[in-house]
């Protein structure tokens, strides 16, 4: 039998287990709570399943805007792009500076509201539009630079309920080429970057063994984007294909007497020479009348240069695209040209039709042209 005093000291101690059971479950503990939400599935087809709507529980990691306000006449793209990673995705990140295989990011499409609120002027949030996902999948995805795969259920609801992978130029391209990390934005999301540095304390060394094979990996797809995909067939157009002849035009400057052109040097937003440098377009009249009857698609010998400045504002190359055959095929249909030099045309850094690096960024233009319409 127990006296009073020990069954005192049984209660207090009862009364401490409890708490200590309670706090257990109020303090979420990462590596357990990320296990409570299920990844997506792939169905027989090799199709991905539309993610359970709990994705909206992960971790969140932005909201990137790019406003039809700010890139005249239209934005690629004009939404809210919530991005979530799946939390034992993000613990990973965290502790070690690396995505782990399988990893899950989700964007969700939402369109711009209003645009003044008692707060002030301003982009607020609307109506959830669409949703995209991306994964990392040694296994499933192994021919595909960096092991990841893009999907979209679509921009509009209803959202299908699975989704085929985009072809790699779709997506991956431009992610091979501008992506900080891993073929992931994270430059544009500082949840990813604080949480890198500040709780894993991981910095990669650009001499380690890690940075190495990062670099390997995005330099191998990086080869492969740059390789012409398909012949370029003879055509009649302002600017020659014929790679010599193409070189001596562009350095004798003879697109420049197309009445179309920029009125000046502006910073790019693609892959050229480097993010953010000055470029130039020009225009020849064929691309030019297209675009003002607003075509969708673009004549055969549609032609347009593009001059490359360094970080000083002085030539360093051209960026050229031809249209040779009236299907663009993907952007198999365009002629893509680059060169990083104003001396000598032997080595450009792309030259043929079907360029994967090129269409895959240009693939949201209008047939594959990018450049904002009217001219600035």
């Amino acid at each position: 039998m127990r006296t009073p005093a020990s069954s005192g000291g049984f209660a207090v101690v009862c009364v401490i287990a409890s708490m200590f059971i309670l706090l257990a479950l109020l303090v979420p503990n990462n590596r357990v709570f990320a296990q409570d939400f299920p990844k997506p599935t792939f169905n027989d087809d090799g199709e991905l399943l539309r993610p359970d709507i709990s994705y909206r529980e992960w971790v969140y990691v932005g909201t990137p805007l790019t406003p039809n306000d700010l890139n005249p006449p239209e934005a690629s793209f004009p939404e809210f792009h919530n991005v979530y990673i799946h939390p034992s995705d993000f613990d990973h990140w965290k502790r070690t500076g690396r995505f782990p295989d399988g990893t899950v990011l989700v964007k969700e499409l939402v369109t711009v509201g209003a645009t003044a609120a008692t707060s002030g002027k301003g982009y607020f949030m609307g109506e959830y539009i669409g949703l995209e996902t991306t994964i990392k999948d040694s296994v499933r995805f192994a021919d595909e630079p960096g092991n990841w795969a893009y999907f979209s259920f679509g921009h509009s609801y209803p959202l299908a309920d699975s989704a085929a992978p985009f072809p790699a130029a779709a997506c991956n391209a431009c992610h091979a080429a501008s992506a900080a990390d891993d073929f992931v934005f994270t430059q544009y999301y500082p949840v990813l970057r604080a949480a890198k540095s500040a709780t894993s304390g991981h910095v990669m060394d650009s001499d380690s063994k890690e940075f190495g094979e990062i670099a390997a990996a995005m330099g191998s797809a990086m080869v492969t984007v740059f390789d012409a995909t398909a012949d370029t067939p003879e055509v009649d157009s302002a600017v020659p294909t014929d790679l010599e002849d193409l070189f001596r035009y562009l350095k004798n400057g003879s697109y420049k007497s197309f009445a179309a052109k920029e009125s000046g040097q502006h910073p790019t937003r693609g892959p050229h020479t480097n993010v953010g440098w000055p470029v130039r377009v020009f225009m020849d009249p064929l691309i030019n009348a297209s675009l003002v009857a607003g075509n969708t698609s673009h004549p055969v010998g549609s032609s347009i240069v593009k001059e490359m400045y360094d970080g000083d504002g002085d030539l360093q190359g051209w960026a050229v695209m031809v249209k040779t055959q009236a299907d663009s095929a993907g952007g198999k249909g365009w002629f893509w040209y680059e060169v990083t030099s104003t001396r000598s045309g032997s080595d450009p850094v792309a030259a043929g039709n079907g360029v994967q690096l090129c269409q895959g960024c240009h693939f949201i233009g209008k047939d594959f042209v990018l450049t904002d319409f009217p001219l600035q």
